[in-house]
């Protein structure tokens, strides 16, 4: 279906306005996404149109359960919150969280028992996407402090300058998860050709830097996790034409399963930001940018999966980035699945 929509089109990516053009652009809205998502995140991994307005800050992090109740704050509030990660004994949340200024984001902790939170790192320039590694004892981000987004490790005990582990060589690189042994790092190299994934040896190999789901053209493979015991890994891939969640052998990433729900069959279909429940039985989904859907699976042997089911509809899982980038991670959930830690905004009286 063709949409006809009047756009005012401002160049704002170099810090410059020019003269706002008034234009009427017949459409296909599927495909008007598709461009709008290469527009904003190609390079830059978190774009100027994805930085939270005014009217949506200041932030909060809140538990939400299997029905989608608010439970409760959790956390400290911030002016904005990304990307949140629980560390592995539950007690902390790693996020990427701006105070200040726009385009000018850290890496904080927020302690689950007493809401307090801590400065990681202080360099101007993005750092995103912080992921602990299975000890809890560093966190791996990436970072704009340079001209690209390279990959950089911060050990916390005590906390010390963060080291720069992998130099990308004009490509952008963003980390996705890390192998339960500590080993092993998935992230997702940017390029002019699209997104894959990759895998660095966190030992200093530099000799498996190496694809880990081969790349192909014009198809963004990104998101990704391992399954609680390694044997699979779940990501989320553009391939079929929309954004779908599959679950891929980690020996042999061409074995592959996709388990998102059919648009045919009825209420919904497609999505992203998969995570796994700690016995890897279920594998969590966003689906529409705003439906929590689960999908029972068995990874012990054979990976076999059942029919997605929805858990619930909630405004605030669609986070900071609304639809532009379905495969970034905007929750995290704890181990047994019971609950659930989304950002909204903090409610005004």
């Amino acid at each position: 279906m063709r949409h006809r929509v009047i756009y005012r089109i401002v160049q704002i990516s170099s810090g410059l306005a020019y003269p706002r053009l008034v234009l009427p652009i017949y459409y296909d809205r599927q495909m008007f996404r598709r461009i709008i998502c290469s527009l904003i995140i190609a390079g830059a991994g978190v774009g100027v149109a994805q930085q939270p307005t005014s009217r949506e800050m200041p932030q909060e992090m809140v538990w939400v359960n299997r029905q989608g109740d608010v439970l409760g704050r959790v956390g400290a509030v911030q002016s904005s919150i990304f990307f949140p990660e629980l560390s592995p004994d539950e007690k902390y949340i790693a996020v990427s969280s701006r105070n200040g200024e726009v385009n000018d984001r850290d890496v904080w902790i927020h302690e689950i028992a007493t809401g307090e939170k801590h400065r990681i790192t202080k360099v101007r320039g993005n750092d995103n996407f912080p992921l602990w590694t299975p000890d809890g004892n560093a966190i791996v981000f990436t970072s704009s402090r340079i001209p690209k987004y390279d990959l950089f490790r911060v050990n916390l005990h005590p906390l010390e300058e963060p080291v720069r582990i992998l130099v990308g060589e004009g490509t952008s690189e963003y980390p996705r998860d890390v192998s339960a042994d500590g080993k092993t790092l998935i992230y997702t190299r940017s390029d002019e050709d699209g997104r894959t994934l990759w895998k660095l040896n966190l030992n200093g190999d530099r000799a498996t830097n190496a694809p880990f789901i081969p790349q192909k053209p014009g198809v963004w493979i990104d998101g990704g996790k391992f399954s609680p015991n390694g044997t699979y890994f779940a990501y989320s891939s553009n391939e079929s034409g929309t954004w779908e969640v599959y679950v891929c052998s980690s020996a042999d990433t061409s074995k592959k399963w996709k388990v998102s729900r059919e648009l045919s069959q009825g209420w919904a279909g497609g999505g992203g930001q998969p995570r796994w429940r700690g016995d890897g039985k279920e594998l969590f989904y966003i689906m529409g940018q705003d439906t929590l859907v689960s999908v029972p699976v068995e990874t012990e042997d054979e990976f076999t999966h059942a029919d997605a089911k929805k858990l619930f509809t909630y405004s605030s899982t669609r986070g900071n980035f609304q639809d532009e980038a379905p495969w970034l991670h905007k929750y995290a959930a704890t181990a047994d699945g019971q609950k659930f830690i989304f950002v909204r905004r903090v409610k005004r009286d």
